[in-house]
This record gives C-alpha cells, sequence and structure tokens, in this order.
C-alpha cells in the first residue's frame, strides 16, 4: 500500500515537471501532460511493487542499486517518449542574389539606324559604363543567365546553333530565377531586352509572381521605336492535318513598314509549284493585312507549303518573307453512325456538319420515319462502314454485328423502343464494353432515354432516369444556359477557349435554351460537364465560415449541378458513353455560324474515337501531334492496334525507334493510354538537330497486324526547326508597353542606356537578415540511445549476480 500512495504522489510531481519543462522546450506533442504524467507514475508505481517482491532476495545495497537503475532506465524512456524538440528564434543572415538576363535573340543582335553596335552591344556597354554590376557585386552575387529561343546559365554548354537566335522567350528566363534561387533569397532580375517576346507563355504572369516576392524587375530597354523599312509574314494559321478531298484553308498575316503606293505579291506554293497568288496594294506607311488561301489538294501525304512574299526591294531583313509549314492529307476517317426517328433540328444539324463540312468523318446517317410522298417505297438500305465514303444515306440498321463494330461513333437520338431491340441494344453494348466504341444518346421527349425497355440499353445510360413510356415536351422549366460544372472546367469535351476564365465566359454567352430532359442523379463513375444554369441564378458562391459549410456548400452545388445535367459521360467497359440531356446543341451556331458546334462535337469525337493518326492501316496506326517542333518541344507519339473486329489489341512490347538519316537515335516504349483500350503513346525528349526524323513502330503484336495487312513497317515523319516561322525578325520595333507592365506588376523600373545607373537602386537594399524558426529534436541523439542502454545493461548484470531471473 505504501508503494501505491507513493506513485499517487508521484503523479502531481512528474507533471508539474513536464509542466516545467513545456515553458522551454515543446514536448509531446500527440497526448496531453495528465496522461503522459498517469502513465508515468504507473509506470514507477510497478517499479516499486517489483523491488518490494524482489528486496527479499539480494541485499538491500543491491536492491537500491536496481531500483535506481530501472528507475533512471524509465526516466530516459520517458524523456524519448514525449518527443523533446528545443524550439528557437535565430537571426540568419542571406546572401541575396539579383539574377542578369541578357537577350541575345536576333532582334537583339541588329544594328538600328544611326548606330554601329548592336542592340545587346549598347545595353551591357551602357551598364559597364554606369557600373552596375560592380555596384551589385559589392553587396549580392549576380548570376547570368542569357536567353533567345529558351535559356542557358553561365556554366551550361554552349547552345546549339540551330535556332538558337530564332525566337525570344522571356518568360521561361524570368521563370528560370524563380526556379534557381530561393525565394528569400531573390533579389530580382536585372533584364536587357528590346521586349520581343514571341513564345506561347505569357511574361505577365511570371512579372506578377515576382511582385508577390518583392522581388522586382529592372529593365534596360534598348532599340528603335521607328521599324525599318520591311515587308514580313508575322503569321500563317494552316491546319496540321486535313482530309482528302478536303479544302485546305490557310491564313496569312503580313507587314508592310515603307512601302507606301507599292504593290507586293503574296504566293503559297507546294514545293515549287505556285497555288495560288494574291497582290497587295499598301496604302500606308505601317500595313498590316490578312489573306485568305483555300483550295483543295489533289494528292495525298505530308504536304511541304510555303508562303512567301514578292515584288518588293531594298528591304532591311530579307530572311523574313517566307514562311515554310506542313500538312498532313490523309485519308483515314472516324466512322460515324447518326441514328435518328423523325427529322429533328439536331439531327439535321449534325448531318450537314458530318456530311458536309467534317471531312474526317465517314458518316452513315439511319433516318427511320423520314417525310415520304404518300405510296413511296424506299428501296432496303443498311449501314455500313464500308460502303464508299460519300454514300452516307440509309435507311435501316446495320445488317450483322460485324457491320456494327465498323462504326467508332454510335449516334441514338429520340428513337423508339420497338425500331431497336434488346438484340440491338446488346450488339451496341458489346462495341461499347468489348470494341472501346464512343455511344451518343441525345435525349428526346418523346423516348430517350427514359423510353428504352432494354436491359442492356438502360445499363448504358449513365444517368438515372424515370423510365416509362410518356413525354417530356412541356415541363414548364424556366430557360437556362450552358454552365461548365467542377469536372467540365479541365475536361476536353467542352474545351471551346485558351483559358478556364475565357472558356467558362463563352459557354454562359450561349443562346439561352427551354428544354431539358429530367433526371433523377447519375451512375457511379460518371461525370456531369455540363449543367443547366438559369439564366437570372446568380454565380455560386465559394466563401464559407469553415471547413463543414464549406463541405456543406460543396455537396449543395454538386446535387444543383446533377439535378441540372446537360451532358453526363461514363468510361463503360473499354469504351465510353456520353449523354445529352439536350437536343438543343445547334443552338450552339447562333451568331456564329457552325464555329462552336463543330468544335463540341470534334471535340466529343476526338474524346471517345480517339485521335486521327495519318500512317497505316485499319489494324495499326501510328502519328504524332504535330508535324513541326522546335528544339524546345517534346514530340508526343501515338498508336493504336485493333483486331479485324476492331477490338483493341495489348501489345506491352509496343515501342518507337526515332530515325534520322537512317540511324535509330533512340527506342521509346509506348504505354497504354487508360481508359481508351487500344491507344499507346510516349512524349519523346526535345531533339536539338533540325531535319526530318521519321518515327517506325515496333513490337509483336504490332508487326503482326501490320503484315496481316501486306506491309513491312508503319512510318510516320515530323520536322524539327529553329523556329515556326521568321517571328523574331517579323516585329523589331522596342516594345515598351510590354516592358513597363512588366516593371509595374513587379515593383519594378523600365530604364533607357543613358539612365542605367538608376537601376542599381532596386536591389541595394538593407533587407540582410532575417528571424527563422528552428527546431532541435532532443530524443534521438545517439547518446540519448546510450543512456537508456548503460542503465539496462548494468542492472540486468546487478540482477544477475544477484540470483535473480
Amino acid at each position: 500500500m505504501r508503494s501505491l500512495w507513493i506513485g499517487i504522489a508521484l503523479f502531481p510531481a512528474i507533471w508539474a515537471l513536464l509542466a516545467g519543462l513545456a515553458r522551454w522546450i515543446r514536448i509531446s506533442p500527440d497526448w496531453p501532460l495528465a496522461w503522459v504524467a498517469a502513465a508515468l507514475a504507473a509506470a514507477a508505481t510497478a517499479i516499486l511493487l517489483l523491488y518490494r517482491y524482489e528486496a527479499g532476495a539480494v541485499t538491500p545495497r543491491r536492491a537500491r542499486w536496481i531500483i535506481g537503475l530501472r528507475l533512471s532506465a524509465l526516466a530516459v524512456l520517458a524523456w524519448i517518449l514525449i518527443d523533446p524538440v528545443l524550439v528557437r528564434e535565430v537571426e540568419r543572415e542571406i546572401q541575396r542574389e539579383v539574377v542578369l538576363v541578357l537577350d541575345e535573340s536576333g532582334s537583339m543582335q541588329l544594328k538600328d539606324d544611326g548606330t554601329d553596335r548592336t542592340r545587346l552591344e549598347i545595353g551591357e556597354t551602357a551598364l559597364a559604363e554606369a557600373g552596375v554590376i560592380e555596384a551589385l557585386r559589392e553587396k549580392l552575387r549576380v548570376r547570368t543567365v542569357r536567353v533567345a529561343r529558351s535559356v542557358r546559365g553561365e556554366t551550361d554548354e554552349a547552345a546549339p546553333a540551330d535556332g538558337w537566335a530564332d525566337a525570344t522567350d522571356l518568360a521561361a528566363a524570368l521563370g528560370d530565377a524563380l526556379e534557381q534561387v530561393p525565394p528569400d533569397e531573390l533579389a530580382g532580375v536585372l533584364m536587357v531586352t528590346d521586349g520581343r517576346h514571341n513564345r506561347p507563355a505569357r511574361v505577365e504572369d511570371v512579372a506578377r509572381r515576382f511582385g508577390i516576392l518583392d522581388a522586382p524587375i529592372g529593365l534596360l530597354a534598348v532599340g528603335s521605336t521607328e521599324p525599318p523599312r520591311d515587308a514580313a509574314i508575322l503569321d500563317v494559321r494552316a491546319p496540321d492535318a486535313i482530309h482528302l478531298g478536303d479544302r485546305m484553308r490557310v491564313a496569312v498575316e503580313a507587314k508592310f513598314d515603307g512601302y507606301k503606293g507599292r504593290e507586293a505579291v503574296v504566293r503559297l506554293l507546294r514545293g515549287e509549284d505556285v497555288l495560288e497568288e494574291r497582290k497587295v496594294n499598301i496604302p500606308q506607311d505601317h500595313h498590316r493585312e490578312e489573306l485568305r488561301f483555300a483550295f483543295i489538294p489533289e494528292q495525298g501525304g505530308v504536304g511541304d507549303y510555303r508562303v512567301e512574299i514578292s515584288g518588293l526591294d531594298d528591304e532591311r531583313f530579307e530572311d523574313n518573307n517566307s514562311w515554310a509549314f506542313e500538312t498532313s492529307i490523309t485519308d483515314a476517317r472516324t466512322n460515324v453512325l447518326l441514328i435518328e426517328s423523325h427529322p429533328r433540328w439536331e439531327f439535321r444539324y449534325l448531318r450537314n456538319l458530318f456530311y458536309g463540312r467534317d471531312k474526317s468523318v465517314h458518316l452513315q446517317h439511319v433516318l427511320l420515319h423520314p417525310d415520304r410522298i404518300q405510296g413511296q417505297q424506299d428501296e432496303p438500305l443498311p449501314a455500313s462502314a464500308s460502303r464508299p465514303f460519300g454514300e452516307a444515306l440509309a435507311n435501316r440498321l446495320p445488317e450483322t454485328e460485324e457491320e456494327w463494330r465498323k462504326f467508332d461513333v454510335i449516334i441514338i437520338g429520340d428513337v423508339a423502343p420497338e425500331a431497336m431491340d434488346e438484340r440491338a441494344w446488346e450488339i451496341v453494348s458489346r462495341c461499347v464494353n468489348e470494341r472501346a466504341a464512343l455511344l451518343v444518346i441525345v435525349a428526346g421527349p418523346r423516348h430517350m432515354p427514359h423510353d428504352i425497355t432494354s436491359p442492356a440499353g438502360r445499363a448504358l445510360v449513365p444517368a438515372e432516369v424515370d423510365h416509362g413510356r410518356r413525354q417530356y415536351f412541356a415541363e414548364g422549366a424556366p430557360p437556362f444556359r450552358f454552365g461548365l460544372t467542377a469536372e467540365g472546367r479541365s475536361h476536353p469535351v467542352v474545351q471551346h477557349g485558351a483559358g478556364f476564365a475565357e472558356n467558362e465566359g463563352l459557354w454562359s454567352s450561349f443562346p439561352e435554351m427551354g428544354w431539358r430532359h429530367p433526371v433523377r442523379g447519375i451512375k457511379e463513375g460518371a461525370e456531369v460537364l455540363l449543367t443547366a444554369v438559369e439564366a437570372n441564378q446568380a454565380p455560386a458562391g465559394t466563401a464559407a465560415d469553415g471547413l463543414d459549410q464549406a463541405l456543406d456548400a460543396l455537396a449543395k452545388r454538386r446535387d444543383r449541378e446533377i439535378a441540372g445535367a446537360l451532358l453526363v459521360t461514363r468510361q463503360t467497359g473499354k469504351g465510353k458513353v456520353a449523354l445529352l440531356l439536350t437536343d438543343r446543341t445547334w443552338r450552339l451556331r447562333e451568331g456564329a455560324g457552325d464555329l462552336h458546334h463543330h468544335r463540341f462535337w470534334g471535340n466529343l469525337v476526338r474524346w471517345g474515337a480517339g485521335p486521327t493518326l495519318r500512317a497505316g492501316g485499319e489494324r495499326a496506326r501510328l502519328g504524332t501531334d504535330q508535324l513541326t517542333y522546335t528544339p524546345d518541344d517534346s514530340p508526343l507519339i501515338s498508336a493504336r492496334l485493333r483486331d479485324g473486329a476492331f477490338n483493341p489489341i495489348s501489345d506491352p512490347s509496343l515501342r518507337a525507334e526515332i530515325v534520322r538519316d537512317g540511324e535509330v537515335l533512340a527506342t521509346v516504349p509506348l504505354s497504354p493510354v487508360p481508359g481508351s483500350e487500344g491507344l499507346y503513346q510516349a512524349r519523346v525528349r526535345p531533339l536539338e538537330q533540325s531535319g526530318r526524323y521519321q518515327v517506325r513502330l515496333r513490337g509483336e503484336r504490332a508487326d503482326e497486324l501490320i503484315r496481316q495487312e501486306g506491309g513491312r513497317e508503319i512510318v510516320a515523319g515530323f520536322r524539327v526547326v529553329g523556329s515556326r516561322g521568321p517571328i523574331e525578325l517579323a516585329e523589331t520595333t522596342l516594345n515598351l508597353p510590354l516592358l513597363e507592365t512588366i516593371a509595374q506588376l513587379s515593383g519594378g523600373q523600365v530604364a533607357a542606356p543613358a539612365s542605367a545607373q538608376s537601376l542599381a537602386s532596386l536591389f541595394l537594399t538593407d533587407r540582410d537578415e532575417r528571424l527563422e524558426v528552428r527546431e532541435t529534436s532532443l530524443w534521438d541523439h545517439p547518446l540519448v540511445l546510450l543512456l537508456l542502454a548503460l542503465p539496462l545493461a548494468a542492472e540486468w548484470i546487478l540482477r544477475r549476480a544477484g540470483g535473480l531471473p
């Protein structure tokens, strides 16, 4: 009993000791101090009780040593278990750093009128004469990087000659500084440039990050604000791929400076053959004009095209008058089957779209109840993907399952249950689940999808609906617009704008609609991409008072999106299903022609059926995402393998060989794309040397499929160029507005060469120290483990020597 009272008395003593320690060090982060004190007191009590049991077997002196060693080991063990950490604030001297960025692009190598030095030489001389770099190095570290088409540091090897100066990527240079220098050490960036950024990334977005870090960007602006006498091609917009027989459209943006009253000739060529030419009358000194070319290529393959400006003399630059590009002309098409009961507007516009404009689609359309003259008898004409391209009209469903399986996309409209029996729906189900086809169900007021009687058909529908024979012509719902859901914002099917904000604004700007099919919910694994948003509905708020409120608001928003679902998608087996709960997508044409309507359905078809690959046959195909790359681009290689019944084939040995001048430079394994079943892809590292390259498909099953189609190999080509066009020397004037924007966003300054010394004051501050919180663990030192081991070992020796077990 005495030991028990001692243990009880130990509890407040241990708790007080721990509380005192907690004032100086952080202990027991996971358990309350009272619990730790109670556990230690219980352990000490157990040791005391054990001592009373063993005291009679050894001498009193030995017993006192044993209990002392045990309590010492307990104390060390308690020290380890409470996880003590010493937390303190220390001052650390910061080695701040300025990144000097020198623009070495082509425009910075120019000698402007009235000067005998290049722009870069003028900038470097101005910094040297003002002593800016020396002043910075007295207090800061200075790192130098060079930028043109890409970025290289002081220690990097010489940049490859191909295309190094053919473009300017200021965003990459600023981003490199953010990556290479820790945020608390980055004093800012000093850049010598003319501001001619011409790569895709936005400099403004990167500059804003410098402002957040309080790291200003100082800009030494060099270059003339007056353009030289010159004509140039600013941009060429042409498709990467078209289909044989389709019209190829090319848009050319050209500029003419200093040629008022003159006439220029702009030609479109393939090889040395002139396809079309336009004469341009130049009405003013600084003239910009967009020219459009359109023609139908007479042969397939990869076309090597070129746009040229001629007819002018005394140009400052002659190497910016030509822009070369490539377009693949292929006969590979996506087989689409469109089934409808009556000629709804949705059917009419879809038929016209796929049959008239989009030559990438081999369409078969079946109208089960067309308008007929009384007594007219139509000859049975079943749909078949084997029919010649252009013969799209059919009046019967495909006759056999083999014919059904030839279609990559099956679109079913408002079709009555008696028109598609259980056998037809079972075949469609196998096409989706096994053949990896895309099924699109376009809801209708009469039958779809609520009137499907087939279990196989109902299983394909990704939403929960009230099944039964009824009509949904007028539900009394208020008008609504398209709204993107959380899943839809990043989904490729509904991407119409360049960014999230632009894309969301575009969808919300489409016309109001008044009909949609109701749903009770969506099935597991389904996603809602588009939802109905009432015209006067305020945007959903994102603010919440706490986590529970935020989760509740998110759940309510999710419920609203499901209740108003307009587009629901789902991976089903190896294929995909999309359910359109409105038959008004043709309203996307309002005010824009078929631009957005075509883009939406094109995205949907490509998402479900996969990309169009330009090389190979029906069973094995190969292609790259582009025909032309720069040394900074990573080519994406894609391949598709299917058997004779269009079922996807697995080939773990599938790979692509990168070949140049007959030499295999690299072999890249191709990995299956999740959810695609049959599509394989791989990203290749950038290729530094310009020239033409080939991609060869290799693999055990791939080689077998190629032989079955009578071929030896499948090869797709692409080209690597220094730049995609003469963009660097197209515009050479000082871009002062961009430089001022960068300075404003970052808290920096723009200076002319004559006032270069003012830039040093941006970075020479007294902010060279900062307080840091440092934590030192006090329990995992080897000495602590030694202090635990020593009393345990000594206790064991004494216990054994005294005859105790």
